[in-house]
């Protein structure tokens, strides 16, 4: 869809205020995508179709931690987007650390949610310029969390998009991770 030039004013009330994101979400590994939607322009309009047997996963990060950007950069004639999309997991327990285990190295495409009336789902990533995750640990007198953070392993045309399709089926949830005994 070619792009048509209109003027942009600011939005009612206070449009730069932060919104509250949904805190689970939903991380799709490239490797499990049947069919992926074409775009249109900034907007994806159409279902993400999972392999048979499939599912997507759902991850729980602190609301407050979640962070979702696309920043352009690249030298003149060389201008792109590269995608993020970040948050902390609290905790260390046996699932989020398969998870990571798993999926270090994987590619990714991801939807986030934001939690209000006129709540925007977007889309990060795709199969030809998937998202790659990176762990980093915490464990000291702070906290104890996983900082996960997914960012596009290539510099694309493309910023995230906004969905408004169906969200894929995902994953059963994980117990608690302790063991019959406690430990």
């Amino acid at each position: 869809m070619a792009y048509k030039p209109v003027s942009i004013a600011k939005g009612a009330g206070s449009p730069g205020a932060p919104t509250a994101k949904d805190p689970n979400i939903i991380a799709i590994r490239t490797r499990d995508i049947l069919s992926m939607p074409a775009r249109s322009g900034v907007k994806i309009t159409e279902n993400i179709t999972l392999k048979p047997g499939a599912q997507a996963i759902g991850i729980y990060l602190t609301p407050s931690t979640i962070s979702r950007n696309d920043n352009s950069e690249g030298d003149p004639d060389k201008e792109g987007w590269i995608q993020n999309v970040a948050g902390a997991h609290p905790g260390d327990s046996i699932e989020i650390n398969e998870f990571e285990q798993a999926n270090i190295g994987e590619d990714f495409v991801l939807i986030t949610r934001e939690c209000s009336e006129t709540a925007s789902v977007k889309v990060h990533g795709s199969l030809c310029a998937p998202m790659k995750l990176v762990v980093e640990g915490q464990d000291n007198n702070e906290g104890v969390a996983h900082t996960l953070t997914w960012k596009s392993a290539l510099r694309t045309s493309e910023k995230s998009a906004f969905y408004t399709s169906t969200i894929p089926a995902l994953a059963p949830i994980a117990g608690d991770g302790s063991s019959d005994d406690g430990l």
